[in-house]
């Protein structure tokens, strides 16, 4: 080979290396996938921020896949940014047009709010105090075995009690089936993991219908009018679905708030003479507990383990519901359903355990 054709494949090759490595790059970017305006959540007006001369922050939500050591920064933020697992929160000042972030292992970018939050006129609006935003980033997984993608996804799982937006538990499934469609899944395993990704799934599907109602109950509200009959049937709906949340999983604390609001917002319509006015807060029973091996030769990480929820005393994983895991330490907290009267852990091989009324702790020990 000359020496030009050389110096001509040579340039060709860096060349194709340069694309790939552009597309590679583009694959791995940080991308917006909506803002909104979370008005039914009121948690930046009952624990307000206020800046230093004196004004009303707004909040903003920003919920990501598992991804730690995002940094968010802007002239205007007020305070140290939170985390929490699938969430970091921000405080900013009233008319923050945007947010910087960073990470290590992605390119840089920002969040322009103007982007994203229109009035029905297509004109920005602006961002004000005591209201709360939220963001839901799309953020590629570098994750790649098996066991990653499972650990992303029962981290979703663990952390969902902090969690009232439907978009969290959309990311969890979409975490769950990345593990569960990794060739190295575990056939013997895969109906538990598909059993964690089914109550993912259940509690996004009401809340997303709460979260839908709401955003039409406003929509026909700012068209016809509070009073009108598109407003009631919608706040209808949503309170419907909000109530169901709060009895089916106590253990989201967030959802109590929302359902006080709808209500409130309910019983004001004049068509309220037409529905319950007196709210009903169901009690499930909590239980606490502990588990050990009797034979510690053959204990597991305790983290692997799950609780289940039983209606007979006789264990049938096609008739249970999975209702928590286990935590490290071997200690769990649970709410038993009141259609289950009877609980079991991962490795108990005969006979589930029975919650009586007066029950708050259990040791379990599986032999």
């Amino acid at each position: 080979m000359n020496t030009s054709a050389y110096e001509l494949m040579k340039k060709s090759i860096l060349f194709i290396l340069l694309i790939l490595c552009v597309f590679q790059t583009k694959a791995q970017e940080i991308k917006v996938k909506s803002i909104v305006w979370a008005q039914s959540d009121l948690s930046a007006r009952t624990n307000p921020r206020m800046s230093a001369d004196g004004q009303a922050c707004a909040l903003i939500r920003i919920v990501v896949p598992m991804v730690k050591n995002i940094q968010f920064s802007n002239t205007l933020m007020i305070g140290e940014q939170e985390y929490i697992p699938g969430e970091y929160k921000v405080w900013v000042y009233p008319g923050t047009k945007k947010l910087k972030f960073r990470h290590e292992n992605y390119p840089s970018g920002e969040i322009i709010f103007a982007d994203y939050l229109k009035d029905d006129q297509g004109s920005p609006i602006a961002i004000e105090g005591k209201c709360v935003y939220r963001i839901e980033l799309d953020v590629p997984t570098i994750a790649t075995t098996f066991d990653e993608l499972i650990d992303i996804a029962r981290e979703y799982s663990r952390n969902y009690p902090s969690h009232p937006e439907s978009s969290y538990y959309l990311a969890a499934i979409t975490a769950y089936d990345q593990a569960i469609g990794h060739n190295d899944c575990p056939q013997t395993e895969r109906e538990s993991i598909l059993e964690e990704r089914n109550r993912m799934a259940a509690i996004r599907k009401t809340a997303y219908f709460r979260e839908r109602s709401d955003s039409l109950a406003r929509k026909a509200e700012a068209e016809k009018g509070f009073e009108s009959d598109e407003v009631y049937k919608y706040l209808s709906g949503e309170y419907k679905f909000i109530s169901k949340l709060v009895e089916d999983y106590p253990e989201v604390p967030g959802f109590k708030p929302i359902m006080e609001e709808v209500y409130q917002r309910l019983i004001k319509h004049p068509r309220a003479s037409e529905t319950v006015k007196k709210e009903v807060t169901i009690q499930r029973q909590q239980i606490t507990g502990r588990v050990s091996f009797k034979n510690e030769y053959e204990a597991i990480p305790f983290n692997t383990l799950n609780v289940y929820a039983s209606a007979t005393s006789k264990i049938d994983p096609k008739n249970c519901r999975l209702i928590g895991h286990v935590r490290a330490n071997g200690t769990f907290t649970i709410v038993v359903p009141d259609d289950m009267k009877y609980i079991f852990v991962d490795g108990e091989k005969k006979n589930a355990h029975l919650v009586s009324p007066s029950d708050t702790t259990l040791d379990i020990i599986i032999h």
